[in-house]
This record gives C-alpha cells, structure tokens and sequence, in this order.
C-alpha cells in the first residue's frame, strides 16, 4: 500500500465536504501500475464510485519533527530531509557508529556505514515531492570490524552539538565557553569534540538564536526610522561609506535630552571594543542625577576610536544637547578624545579618569606603585591645598619620577582641588 497525494481535485467534490485538497488516499497498489499522469483521475473515479477507499490525512503526531528521536525503523516519516539527517548523526552517537552518504538530493537520501564491508543501511525519500521523507528501507545490522567503530566521532558536527547546546546559550549572562561545551558532549554523547569544533557549533547556536550580524546590520535603518517615530524629538543619526557600508551610529533619545537639564552638568565618556565578526566601538555618554545614580545621554557604534569618529560622535552630542554653564568631560587619556574635545568643545574643561591615570604611573612606575596607590587617590580627592601638599611631598619622597609625571599630565586635569569647574564625586570614568 503506498499513499497517493491528490493535488487536483473537483469543486464540487470539495463543496460536498468529502475531500480537501492535500489529502492522502490509499488506493489499491493495482494503481500503482499506471503511469503517474493518471493518478488524479483514478483517485477521482474511486471517490465517485462510492467504494469504501481509505481517505484520511497524515496526522501531525505520526510525523517527526524532532530531533531527540531515539529509535529509527522503515515507515517512519520526518518533517524534512534535515530533520532526519539530524536524528542519524544523533542515532549513530548514541549507538557508537559511524555512517557516511551515500546518495543526497532533493527527493532521496541514503546512508551507509563507514566501513565498506558493513550491511548497514538507510533509505529515505520524499512522499510524492513534498518536503516529508519517509524511510523507505533500513537494515541496522552490523557486520563491520570493531576498528571502524572507535575512530573520532565523525556524526559529532557543530551543527548537531549546536542544537544540543543553545538552550544554555538562551541566557546572555551566562558564561558557556568552548571548554564547557567539550565537557557536555562528553558527558551527553560520550565522545570526545575539540576545541575549534566547540567553538563552530557555538557560533551556529548563537547565529541560530539571535540572527547573524549581517542580518542585524540590514535591520538597522528600519529600526532607527521606529526609534525615531515612536520617540519624536531624539537625536538619532547614522553614516554609511560612499560604497553603502556603515560606519557610524548616534543615539540620543528624547528622555535623555530633557533628561539632562535636571542632572548634573557632567558628561562623561568612554568606549569599548566589540567582538563581534565586524568589530566596531561601542561609545557612550552618561551622567549622574540629583540622587547619585547614572543617567544615559548618548550611545553608538563607530568603526574605532579614532580622530574623525569621535569628533563626529561629539558634534552629535553637541548638536543634540549645546552646552551647559559649568559643563565639563570626564574621559580616560585616549589620545583622539582629547583632540576631539578641544576641537568640538573647546571651551568646556576635560578631565582625566583617576583610575585611568593611575594604570599609567603603575605600568611605568612599576617599582613605586605599591607605596604610591594610597597617597595618589587620597591626592586627587583632596580638597584643601595643605592635604595636598603634604600628600605631594610623600609622593617626592617615594619617587620623585611619579610627581613630575603627574605635574606634566596637570593637576586640573586629575585632582578635585585644581579642577576649573566642580566635577562633585565623578572622579573616574566608570559609570560610562
């Protein structure tokens, strides 16, 4: 018995309730025997005789759809082609062998055991064209050698241990490295992947569940033109390259800006390296409010931290949010922020992160840094010239190398007592 699939069917054969179009007919195998053209008109001269014909349709519960499946039997019928390829390569782990392809197409797929001399086999194919596959013919004895059935696992691949793993990749706080991935797979299957494999069926899960960066960077237009509409009045920009690629984006949304007349007028800056496949800078701007806590005023992409993206970054910010009396920037010292600042604002005080500065006298000072770290902060919080002073004399004691490089670096830049403007509690650039 085989089912026949109608596809065409009379209207008023429908209206009467009896058929719907896709349904699955079994038919006597005496039809088999006609050449397929004439397959719809038998189906259709059976209907219409009124014989008792099995009409039913293939229920979703009969058919495969995942991937856990754990025994595999002739008759079965899967969802797709890449289904049952995925319930093999977890069959052959679990009963520790190995299988190669023997045939792959549209509507057949075969298997055979690695070993030439085996009888195992599989053979799969569509149902009448359609994405189901149904296993047509499966022999599960094996008469291999034992040799062919220790080798690495070669059914083992980034894209079976991708979907075995992303249920732990689902929370982005999590930490699940390659290592441990390596250590699931031997714990689960009871083989043994390497470490660049690991690291492949990671990348799959996550481009599985959170799209690949290409796909993300297409998106990004509509999106901003959505961020735009639902919050009028933001500042949002993005540049693309004469060859259409982007470059940069800015955003400052409406909240922020009015936000920022009610917070302190202190501005502080910094970047972090992305590690995605196109790399890039995440920027950003914050401050604090009235009750110490920070408040977000700019965040971006650009291509890295250099001269032109953070002028540009800044000249967005200024254009979004002008200056403020007693305004000033808070960074670390790199070096293409400092330029960008005294060409875009040139009249606004910039200073330093402490801890950022500190790291500088620590990798050049290594010697003295141990006695120095106390004294240095109490330093540069201090508020009154006497506690400064006394403080300074200790440093020119340790090393007096560390307190001409603080004098070179300036004092208004790095301390509380010399700064132009007051800078309250925002002594680092951490909250960035």
């Amino acid at each position: 018995m085989y089912p026949l699939c109608i596809t065409i069917i009379e209207k008023d054969l429908i209206s009467e309730g009896s058929l719907n179009q896709g349904d699955i007919v079994q038919i006597d195998e005496g039809v088999q025997r006609y050449d397929s053209a004439t397959y719809d008109t038998l189906a259709l001269d059976f209907v219409n005789s009124g014989e008792a014909i099995g009409v039913f349709e293939l229920h979703k519960d009969l058919i495969i759809s995942k991937t856990n499946q754990k025994e595999v039997m002739a008759g079965q019928v899967y969802k797709d082609k890449a289904t049952l390829k995925e319930v093999m390569e977890n069959y052959a782990i679990a009963q520790r062998f190995q299988f190669r392809v023997d045939r792959s197409n549209a509507v057949s797929y075969a298997f055979l055991c690695i070993s030439e001399d085996c009888e195992w086999r599989l053979k799969a194919s569509s149902i009448n064209k359609s994405e189901l596959f149904k296993v047509r013919e499966f022999n599960d004895n094996h008469t291999c050698p034992l040799k062919d059935k220790v080798y690495e696992q070669r059914q083992a691949s980034s894209s079976l241990i991708g979907g075995m793993i992303r249920p732990n990749l689902t929370n982005h706080k999590r930490k699940y490295t390659p290592r441990d991935i390596i250590d699931d797979v031997k714990l689960d299957l009871g083989v043994y992947v390497s470490y660049m494999l690991a690291w492949r069926a990671k990348k799959n899960a996550m481009n599985f569940l959170r799209g690949e960066p290409v796909g993300s960077y297409k998106k990004l237009p509509g999106y901003l033109y959505t961020m735009d509409m639902t919050y009028p009045g933001s500042h949002i920009r993005m540049v693309k390259s004469p060859k259409n690629k982007f470059m940069y984006v800015y955003i400052s949304l409406y909240a922020f800006i009015r936000g920022f007349d009610h917070c302190r007028p202190i501005v502080v800056v910094d970047g972090s390296h992305l590690k995605s496949y196109y790399t890039g800078t995440f920027v950003s701007a914050s401050t604090l409010d009235g009750a110490g806590h920070i408040f977000p005023l700019a965040y971006g992409v650009i291509d890295s931290e250099n001269d032109v993206a953070w002028t540009w970054f800044f000249e967005q910010f200024k254009i979004a949010y002008g200056e403020r009396e007693n305004m000033c920037i808070v960074s670390d010292r790199n070096e293409s922020i400092i330029k960008s600042v005294s060409r875009v604002h040139p009249d606004v005080p910039h200073f330093a992160c402490i801890w950022h500065l500190w790291n500088n006298v620590y990798k050049k000072f290594k010697k003295s840094h141990a006695k120095l770290s106390e004294i240095y902060f109490s330093m540069a919080k201090a508020y009154t010239q006497v506690e400064f002073d006394s403080l300074m004399e200790k440093v020119e004691k340790v090393d007096i190398r560390v307190k001409e490089y603080l004098e070179l670096a300036g004092y208004e830049k790095w301390t509380r007592l010399y700064a132009l403007v007051n800078r309250g509690w925002t002594m680092t650039s951490n909250i960035a």
